[in-house]
């Protein structure tokens, strides 16, 4: 059994090794990433550079080019943190959202530079980060280390990056309380939106030791709608899975939980539906779309590694008004709409 010591000291480990090589960006990064606005554009400059810190060992530095349209002048800004691969680039608010990740583990790395400065505002570390449609907010899980300890405690948080604020707002605990703390710095990121106990006491902590109540979020991510007021995701608890959307049309520290079951067995062939074998192998769920249908339900696309009768559900969702505490609030079953 490793103590949290442990497991942290080996993150910082794992997190401070980079290749010594390009082989990692120059395998998967695209040629041309770029992000424009009325008032920038950025362009990856080539596949990242290789250097040698004598500090934490390889590193890749990456260039990008960016155009001030409104002054009519360009000039280069660095990334030179743990990201070792660029995926996507956007622009808020004279902020670049370099979304990336780090060569170990693969981590999502999200890093805002600040146009105007040519320096780096903030970064941070996840899991599955997803912009909204607006470019204001991003979702992700809680990056936390590999689960070494056994049985495995871990379970999932999902936080919400509010892109208009700043480094300091996204912190729970402010960025004072990081000065000694590079790995909390990275990981402690965010605003808890579920689950309730850590939207409703505003905490980062993702240590459950009762198996039966953590959650773990479907694989294919998160979903915005509603103007970016809305977000809905699969969890699964225990044996159970669930669709959950959370309402954020009170600002991200009073998110409303919506949680709704997904009953698994009737999306199955009848002939499937009492075989405790193909109940098993048809988990975990994929969650393909989600759409606001307007009238008072969600839409829902589910697909599985078994073949499912019927991969199009909908859910009964009233809107509810947000409460004091974050309240879970469990609608009732969905309904199936047969494929035509």
């Amino acid at each position: 059994m490793f103590s949290i010591k442990q497991i942290l000291f080996c993150l910082v480990v794992i997190l401070s090794f980079r290749p010594t090589n390009n082989a990692y960006a120059e395998d998967d990064t695209p040629k041309s990433i770029t992000a424009e606005d009325g008032e920038f554009r950025a362009v990856v400059t080539g596949e990242g550079e290789p250097w040698f810190d004598p500090k934490t060992g390889g590193r890749v530095k990456f260039t990008f080019s960016v155009t001030d349209k409104v002054n009519n002048r360009q000039y280069p800004v660095y990334l030179d943190n743990v990201t070792a691969k660029v995926l996507n680039l956007s622009i808020f608010q004279g902020k670049l959202i370099v979304l990336g990740e780090e060569a170990n583990l693969h981590s999502s790395v999200t890093t805002l530079i600040d146009l105007k400065n040519r320096e780096e505002a903030d970064s941070f570390i996840g899991f599955g980060n997803t912009l909204s449609p607006t470019g204001r907010f991003l979702i992700y899980r809680k990056f936390y280390p590999p689960q070494t300890a056994e049985p495995a405690v871990m379970s999932d948080l999902v936080l919400v990056y509010d892109l208009a604020d700043s480094a300091d707002g996204n912190r729970m605990r402010g960025e004072d309380a990081y000065r000694n703390d590079p790995i909390g710095r990275l990981t402690e990121v965010g605003h808890p939106i579920y689950p309730e106990s850590n939207a409703g006491k505003k905490h980062y902590r993702v240590w459950v030791p009762e198996e039966n109540k953590r959650h773990a979020i479907i694989p294919n991510g998160f979903f915005w709608f509603d103007h970016d007021r809305k977000t809905a995701f699969g969890d699964r608890i225990g044996d159970e899975d669930y669709l959950v959307v959370v309402d954020l049309s009170n600002g991200l520290a009073h998110p409303v939980i919506h949680r709704m079951p997904i009953d698994l067995r009737s999306m199955l062939r009848p002939e499937d539906r009492e075989n405790p074998s193909i109940l098993h192998d048809a988990q975990p769920l994929k969650l393909e779309s989600i759409q606001d249908v307007k009238n008072g339900r969600i839409k829902v696309h589910i697909s599985s590694r078994i073949p499912l009768q019927d991969n199009s559900m909908e859910f009964p969702f009233e809107e509810g008004a947000p409460a004091m505490s974050q309240p879970t609030q469990d609608s009732a079953p969905p309904t199936h709409k047969p494929q035509r």
